[in-house]
């Protein structure tokens, strides 16, 4: 399955010592450049691919900047060039943009979901990273919703 990361996913999953999961999960993991640039001083390892965006692309990303961040509309766009299975986005209003242009969405918990479906966690490893994601990295969630993403 060939997938295209924006920036959380990669730095929420490297915050969990998790990257490796994508090469795992994915048999192509590939990233823009503005997700590149927004990663800062994460490494990216190896097994992910860094594509520039053909130049029609980097014009219909200019066009709607502002609506959302540059590497959530590469990311979109190059789903599309690259014919991509998914694209991986935590954002929910690019979540919903993506979901508008008819492209497939997964966001990190969907990738540590899966991750723990294949094999690659247990089920205590996943509740484990749900709970550091909340109380250590940032991730927003309701108390609701990570109760129900324990006890699932």
């Amino acid at each position: 399955m060939r997938v295209v990361s924006n920036t959380s996913p990669l730095i929420f999953l490297s915050k969990l010592d998790r990257l490796y999961l994508l090469a795992k999960c994915f048999t192509e993991i590939a990233i823009p450049t503005a997700v590149q640039l927004e990663v800062g001083a994460l490494a990216i390892p190896n097994f992910i691919q860094i594509h520039t965006l053909s130049a029609f692309g980097l014009k219909q990303v200019e066009q709607t900047l502002g609506i959302l961040h540059a590497g959530e509309l590469q990311a979109m766009q190059l789903t599309q060039e690259l014919q991509a299975d998914l694209v991986l986005l935590d954002d929910l209003k690019a979540r919903q943009a993506a979901k508008q242009r008819g492209l497939t969405v997964l966001g990190t918990l969907g990738v540590l979901q899966l991750a723990q479906a294949r094999g690659f966690l247990n089920k205590i490893e996943l509740n484990q990273c749900y709970d550091d994601l909340v109380n250590q990295h940032g991730m927003w969630l309701s108390a609701k919703i990570l109760q129900v993403l324990k006890t699932s």
